[in-house]
């Protein structure tokens, strides 16, 4: 599967199958009978029960709240989660034989040697105990995944069947409430994930317990010292993590405010446009921006605390555990095998440990899952048929001749639209080049630089215990030990502080980084949309609010912590590869075939994981998009047939979704990161290896052998987090892509050019049109087609036409959002082409069909520049008979207009529009027709208004009612692009009826 992914795109069938136990229609089966069980004896017992006092089927008892659902879903697992357990116990063990087998070559090349063997089965052993140990932990690790997967089918598909249950039931809250769903959906998320975890909970107890039983064979009571620390610390941990949630709470509600924004910004764009608002808007996004920009950079520095605890804890434990052995008693001399013990079996204990604290919220969380869920499910009968039964035998075959209903099959195609194979590959170098650049080269080499001191002074940490060891030798009477151990525990003290400082630096470069990128990146982007066209901005405004919402949210949060993740782990593969390299020359032969063997191995993922995570974001078989084909299935006017491919279709898309979830590779991987850590696991095992044999070949100073086999043990872990890192960072480009998608949009005209208009430019507002056609519409033909005609300066114009896109385009051409094919438009004999768009649009003003109103003060929505005084706004309030409205409004001309607008009546708002034409003191304005529900007083109102402060000014009234231009000097007549007639109303009544229809 993946050489066909690196070759050419996949489809659904070149996927690895599922085994028929597997498939949605078997597990739902199985569950669906073991549940009704649950419920026969649950109804047994509560009609044993006296009615009084004792609760109904519909609410589970406290007694055994939970149990029934968790007893079910062992009934339908037992098999494979007794499997799980074998396999876990296995991996547990092997995790301890493995530096174990280790350490005893260590001993060896001391001539202590626990058993006769000679030196090569020693490293015979110690890799086949890695082989053992990474393919127990591979099947493990797929088992589980594939658990968790088929729990969360089963219970999302009983989830529901539950909606359609209790909405056929005319139960409209159920049928309705999408958060009650959601949170649905979400508990039994969370329960799939509890079942694998509730099986295998003992397992953090058992690895606690022998890592501390074989720290206490080599260090004694002294193991307490650095258990004790690492306990002491775990509290300053949670309040750091308290603090964060508290400021990532924080940055939701500003995220969600600024995202209200511009979804209003594109949802008000051509208003924003033809009113050349553009900077205003900028400057607000901006504005919300920098405060999420500050909140980012509080929460990146507090990584700096997360970084400490993963890299500088296990130091911090090992130092004080090392420091008080050897202080306790002058005669605690440390030996290479105990060095070797003591880095890693406290670096194997910290993980276990943290989980096991954490046992009693685990449990709590599982008891509330488990009844909310339970709960859910008893509250009537599923039943098992009205799902699954029909069709079962069409169900286990994924190609299926039925089609789904007309919107599932219409999201469906909408996201077959996936780029070309080969043509991804640049997009996604492009993407990467395009962060890089934003994140600022310079941070890029200093990022390097002091990740790499932070690897380089860990190895060094390493190195000085090793190197201690040999030393300890050669040192004659107490004195000179006493001396070599307090000068080497100094030496080990400052290097950890000099690596908690390296870390404090890469945490801050890394964020100073990431927030330039940022930063950079949505300026850019939110420029180039302003900067787009009005009809190109209409066909990708749900693109365009994912781009400067979701996937700047990932560039803001998720990239640089997966940045930080593989800068990490390649590095710590690189710098050990190299101490190794300087320790054994003959190891360097080697490396350059690993490298490639690795890289070959990560290229090949790479565009098959994208594949995968295509079709799995592709609505037809995503889990949260179902919702929508169940209420399609429900709805009063589908019949039986509709109804029944729908629900046919629905859980086709279950046994998809299952499908790719076997065969992705993110978080919730099955099969493919399986593979691949098992392909870097063997590269790890063939790395200690040859390591082993070369050391028992060579038989150098036994400290040299501990550190060599500190690293190669070490560089197995760093493997691990490297196809990791690379996938999700593969994804996180997905991201970037986007952006780059959008900055080669085509854009609009220039807003300024050096071609400036006067001043007081138009000053009598003439419009001359010479032979004008505007470009081409969707269809091919001009919308405008050889229009000439000229406006006189003050007239006031009707222009009617049977479509409103006649009378839209005219708007288009004026404001040029749409260019001239050829021909000429003329406002006072100056061709508007020759302009910027800021300099033509800032003196017209249109008066739309809708008015439109942004949230902010009202003063702002009137003059958002302050251009105008107080007494100014005031005034034409007046003149608009509003001053009086807005005077009885608390805070009166800063009073908040909220998106909806509804402290105004639709009449007001077009006044309200009507002022801000006033502001401008525009020689040319444009008045749309009003809606049927706007109160005729407030029209003629606006009608006085305009004919008594306009008088001087070019109107122009745009109807598709004739009666309502009949008070206007003469009207022009459009149909089809084409002005078909141009003169006075009244000789246009008497020259036939097309004026009049």
């Amino acid at each position: 599967m993946v050489v066909m992914g690196h070759r050419g795109p996949l489809q659904l069938f070149d996927l690895l199958k599922l085994y028929n136990e597997d498939s949605v229609h078997t597990l739902c089966s199985v569950f669906d009978h073991e549940w009704e069980k649950q419920q026969n004896n649950y109804k047994e017992r509560s009609d044993l029960e006296d009615d009084s006092g004792r609760k109904s089927l519909l609410v589970t008892s406290k007694t055994n709240a939970g149990y029934s659902l968790l007893y079910t879903l062992w009934k339908t697992f037992h098999p494979s989660l007794i499997k799980i357990v074998l396999l876990r116990l296995s991996s547990d063990l092997f995790s301890i034989l493995v530096p174990i087998t280790i350490r005893w070559v260590i001993l060896f090349s001391e001539r202590q040697a626990m058993f006769g063997w000679t030196g090569y089965t020693y490293a015979l052993v110690v890799f086949g105990a890695l082989c053992c140990g990474a393919f127990s932990q591979h099947h493990f690790e797929k088992r589980s995944r594939i658990i968790t997967a088929n729990a969360h089918a089963i219970l999302s598909g009983t989830v529901y069947r539950k909606i359609k249950t209790l909405s056929l039931s005319h139960s409209s809250r159920w049928h309705s409430d999408t958060s009650h769903r959601e949170d649905m959906l979400g508990e039994a998320e969370r329960v799939a994930e509890l079942v694998v975890t509730l099986a295998c909970i003992w397992s953090s107890p058992l690895r606690v317990t022998l890592y501390l039983g074989l720290l206490w064979a080599k260090l004694g009571p002294s193991v307490l010292v650095g258990v004790t620390l690492l306990l002491v610390l775990i509290p300053v941990k949670s309040a750091v993590e308290r603090k964060a949630k508290q400021l990532r709470r924080t940055h939701r509600v500003i995220r969600e405010k600024s995202e209200q924004l511009i979804k209003e910004m594109l949802h008000k764009y051509q208003a924003l446009k033809l009113l050349t608002w553009e900077s205003w808007f900028f400057q607000r996004v901006t504005e919300s921006r920098t405060r999420e920009l500050e909140m980012l950079r509080i929460q990146g520095f507090l990584t700096a605390f997360s970084m400490l605890d993963s890299i500088c804890m296990p130091f911090l434990v090992i130092f004080s555990s090392l420091g008080a052995f050897v202080l306790v008693d002058d005669g605690n001399v440390l030996t290479s095998s105990q060095i070797f013990t003591s880095v890693c079996f406290f670096r194997l204990l910290r993980p276990p440990l943290l989980e096991f604290l954490g046992l009693f919220s685990v449990l709590k969380q599982a008891q509330q899952s488990f009844c909310y869920l339970e709960k859910i499910f008893l509250t009537e009968d599923l039943g098992t048929s009205q799902f699954l039964t029909k069709g079962a035998t069409e169900e286990s075959s994924a190609d299926s001749t039925q089609q789904p209903c007309d919107e599932c099959q219409e999201k469906q195609n909408d996201s077959d639209e996936k780029r070309d194979h080969y043509h991804f590959r640049n997009e996604f170098r492009e993407a990467c080049w395009l962060y890089l650049g934003a994140f600022g080269w310079h941070w890029v080499s200093v990022c390097s630089l002091v990740y790499l001191s932070v690897c380089a002074v860990s190895l060094a940490q390493d190195g000085v215990l090793c190197m201690w060891t040999g030393e300890a030798k050669e040192v004659q009477g107490l004195d000179g030990w006493k001396e070599l151990r307090n000068s080497r525990l100094s030496a080990y003290a400052l290097l950890g502080l000099l690596q908690a400082f390296l870390v404090c630096c890469a945490a801050y470069c890394l964020t100073c980084g990431s927030l330039k990128a940022s930063r950079t990146l949505h300026t850019e982007l939110l420029s180039d949309v302003l900067h787009l066209p009005v009809h190109s901005q209409k066909m990708n405004t749900r693109k365009l609010m994912q781009a400067l919402t979701q996937d700047m949210q990932v560039i803001d949060e998720e990239l640089p912590k997966h940045l930080h993740s593989i800068l990490k782990s390649l590095l710590d593969v690189l710098s050990t590869i190299t101490l190794i390299s300087f320790i054994i020359p003959v190891f360097s032969l080697a490396v350059c075939p690993m490298i490639i063997l690795l890289l070959h191995i990560q290229s090949r993922i790479s565009s098959t994981h994208m594949q995968i995570r295509n079709m799995e974001a592709n609505p037809a078989v995503s889990l949260t998009s179902l919702a929508r084909v169940t209420q399609c299935a429900e709805a009063s006017l589908s019949g039986p047939e509709h109804r029944a491919v729908c629900l046919k279709h629905c859980l086709q898309a279950f046994t998809q979704n299952l499908l790719l979830k076997y065969n992705t590779i993110n978080t919730e991987s099955i099969c493919v990161c399986s593979w691949v850590v098992l392909w870097f696991d063997g590269v790890a095992g063939i790395v200690l290896l040859l390591v082993s044999l070369i050391l028992l070949q060579t038989q150098p100073e036994s400290g040299l052998v501990a550190l060599t086999l500190i690293c190669s043990f070490n560089i197995k872990e760093a493997l691990h987090y490297c196809p990791q890192a690379a996938s999700v960072i593969t994804t996180d480009m997905l991201s970037l892509q986007n952006l780059f998608d959008s900055a080669k949009a085509e854009k609009e005209a220039e807003w300024t050019v050096n071609y400036r208009p006067p001043y007081d430019w138009p000053q009598h507002g003439e419009v001359k049109f010479r032979n004008y056609e505007s470009e081409a519409s969707s269809d091919g033909t001009p919308a405008l087609r050889g229009v000439h005609l000229t406006i006189l300066k003050g007239e006031k114009i009707g222009v009617v036409s049977r479509q409103k896109t006649d009378t839209d385009v005219l708007i288009n051409s004026l404001f040029r959002s749409v260019e001239a094919r050829s021909g000429a438009l003329l406002i006072d004999n100056i061709n508007i082409s020759r302009m910027g768009l800021h300099d033509l649009r800032g003196r017209l003003q249109i008066i739309s069909q809708v008015p439109v109103l942004f949230s902010g003060p009202l003063r702002a929505n009137l003059d958002p520049f302050a251009e105008h005084s107080d007494a100014q706004v005031w005034l034409a309030l007046e003149l608009c008979h509003l001053k009086e409205s807005v005077q009885q409004m608390p805070a009166q001309l800063l009073h908040p207009v909220q998106r909806t607008a509804l402290a105004f009546s639709f009449g007001q708002r077009r006044l309200l529009c009507l002022a801000r034409a006033l502001l401008a003191r525009v020689r040319i304005l444009l008045v749309e027709e009003p809606l049927h529900h706007v109160d005729p007083e407030t029209e003629d109102l606006l009608q006085q208004v305009i004919h008594a402060e306009f008088k001087d000014c070019t109107v122009l009234f745009l109807s598709q009612n004739p009666l309502s231009v009949l008070h206007t000097d003469r009207v022009l007549v459009l149909d089809k692009g084409q002005a078909v007639k141009f003169d006075a109303p009244s000789t246009l009544l008497q020259q036939g009826p097309l004026f009049s229809q």
